[in-house]
């Protein structure tokens, strides 16, 4: 599978239907795919963990900081609904007390 995946890119671009690569580049996994789109699939070199995030200027029904678990790396940024509206936060690789990581708030309200 990884070799047609290695390929795919290479094959297309060989017929001349560069025009419709993005196309195929969405069927790759994420982890296949290049930063910019161009250029051969690399694979990921981090294992996914599971990791705890505190979401910074929250506060949960027990007075403590919202807690959100994931397994996407650091830098994503997630939506998490806060008094119900949905608010972005971006995870980081900041470590706090307890074992979780900093969560920080995108659109702060």
């Amino acid at each position: 599978m990884s070799l047609l995946t290695d390929a795919l890119p290479g094959l297309l671009s060989a017929i001349g239907a560069r025009r419709h690569r993005p196309c195929f580049r969405r069927l790759l996994p994420r982890h296949l795919r290049t930063a910019q789109g161009a250029g051969a699939a690399v694979a990921s070199d981090e294992p996914r963990v599971l990791r705890r995030y505190t979401l910074l200027r929250t506060v949960g029904p027990d007075g403590a900081p919202d807690r959100y678990e994931t397994t996407r790396s650091t830098g994503t940024v997630i939506t998490h609904r806060v008094d119900s509206r949905p608010q972005r936060f971006e995870l980081t690789d900041v470590p706090l007390g307890g074992g979780t990581f900093a969560a920080e708030p995108l659109d702060y309200l």
